[in-house]
């Protein structure tokens, strides 16, 4: 009876693999990522290097975030979690990460280094080497490595336009198509002081582009309100954080038609 119990989780939790195109796909981001539909490739912040590594240019002291999703799709087996460090070392803004995801059966872990010029007359460029483990029960275990590339450019203050090409040299574990090679292009608009729309627009090589579209209004100093929409599959986003001193909070919610909700949560902490 255990044993049909396991082989019955294994086949749900595949299926939800290969239904949400997961084979390293960047799912597990922060949660104030996930509250805005994943997009900000234009959006300078430490916690999208994951889209952008350009994003990190911005970044003037030590930071550190984690976030963690404990049952998407309410399947614990699908968990992921991750870790950020980021500082600026003065030749160069830098950051290490970490992200995990799966279950005993079936698990990808990621480790990534980072590095971003500062703003050169309204340019920042950027790349990411990862290192991509993963790991099935009775087929073993594999290494990969990966490298990422990408910009920024800012035509004012408010306006930027950003661009990453993920998997630059299409890294496989054997499969031509089982580490994603996506190019992304986005723009970063500051409609108001508290508030930015950013529209992104995402091909993954194996399917049709899609399309991101966020935002993030800061209402009052202690809270941001954050929203996306996201188009194949077609989903919702929204999300929150609360800025306390030094720390903020982050939660993060997503839809999909068929899988139900992903919860996100999330730390950030800044000295």
């Amino acid at each position: 009876m255990r044993q049909y119990k396991l082989f019955i989780l294994f086949i749900q939790v595949v299926f939800c693999v290969e239904y949400l195109s997961a084979g390293f796909e960047r799912t597990a981001l922060p949660a104030a990522v996930v509250g805005r539909g994943f997009s900000g490739v234009a959006f300078a912040s430490e916690q999208n290097v994951w889209l952008n590594p350009a994003a990190l240019s911005t970044v003037a002291s030590f930071t550190s975030s984690v976030f963690y999703s404990p049952s998407p799709f309410q399947l614990p087996q699908l968990t992921n979690f991750g870790l950020l460090i980021a500082d600026d070392v003065g030749i160069a803004k830098v950051s290490a990460s970490f992200t995990s995801f799966g279950f005993s059966l079936y698990k990808e872990t990621t480790g990534s280094l980072s590095f971003a010029n500062s703003d050169i007359q309204n340019f920042s460029f950027g790349a990411t080497l990862s290192i991509y483990h993963l790991s099935i029960a009775r087929y073993g275990t594999a290494v990969k490595s990966c490298f990422d590339i990408g910009a920024v450019y800012s035509f004012t203050e408010a306006l930027s336009f950003g661009a990453a090409l993920h998997n630059v040299a299409g890294s496989t574990f054997g499969n031509d198509d089982d580490i994603p090679q996506v190019v992304l292009a986005g723009l970063s608009y500051r409609v108001i002081e508290t508030m930015v729309v950013m529209v992104d627009l995402v091909n993954d090589v194996r399917y049709e582009p899609t399309y991101r579209v966020g935002t993030e209004f800061q209402p009052h100093d202690i809270v941001t309100l954050r929203t996306g929409i996201q188009g194949e599959p077609s989903r919702l986003f929204g999300g929150v954080g609360i800025h306390l001193s030094t720390i903020t909070v982050e939660y993060g919610i997503a839809t999909h038609d068929d899988l139900g909700l992903t919860h996100s949560i999330g730390v950030r902490f800044t000295p």
